[in-house]
């Protein structure tokens, strides 16, 4: 069991995060919130686990797999607002690749204004911005300690 303890938080934290936003009628917003503070929970439990682990490989392809999920949680959430077409100014129900796209320009901050939020996804955009912020300075954190570990080994095996 504690071999597949990684495996099993990604799927436990992806199963929640499922029920909690399959509740939304129960729970309205607060369990787009819930989910969201579930799925990044489990995110930086691969983050934390991370520098304390053998197997930083599995971790990091783990991180990454989570980074996506909540892109395209995002993109959900965006199907379900509807974004705003700023060369018409008309709110669209946008297809999947429009939000996700949205999404991914989103979570990076490029930010090219062919596409705004309404105003209530206003607050989700600002939190996926943050969490991009976030996600990327660690995911490059990982790298290097990745990279630094690797020459520390150098340097081991040349002395």
């Amino acid at each position: 069991m504690r071999r597949y303890r990684d495996e099993l938080v990604l799927l436990a934290g992806l199963l929640t995060a499922f029920a909690l936003t399959a509740s939304i009628s129960v729970l309205g917003r607060w369990s787009l919130w819930s989910s969201i503070v579930v799925l990044c929970l489990t995110t930086f439990y691969y983050s934390y686990t991370f520098f304390h682990s053998d197997n930083r490989g599995l971790k990091l392809f783990l991180f990454l797999v989570q980074a996506i999920l909540v892109i395209f949680y995002f993109a959900l959430i965006y199907r379900s607002f509807g974004i705003i077409d700023s060369a018409t100014g008309q709110t669209i129900s946008p297809e999947w690749l429009d939000a996700m796209y949205f999404s991914v320009v989103t979570w990076t901050t490029l930010g090219y204004g062919d596409f705004r939020p309404v105003h209530d996804a206003k607050i989700w955009v600002m939190a996926e911005a943050l969490l991009g912020y976030v996600f990327m300075g660690i995911f490059v954190a990982k790298i290097l300690y990745m990279l630094r570990g690797d020459e520390d080994t150098l340097a081991v095996e040349e002395a």
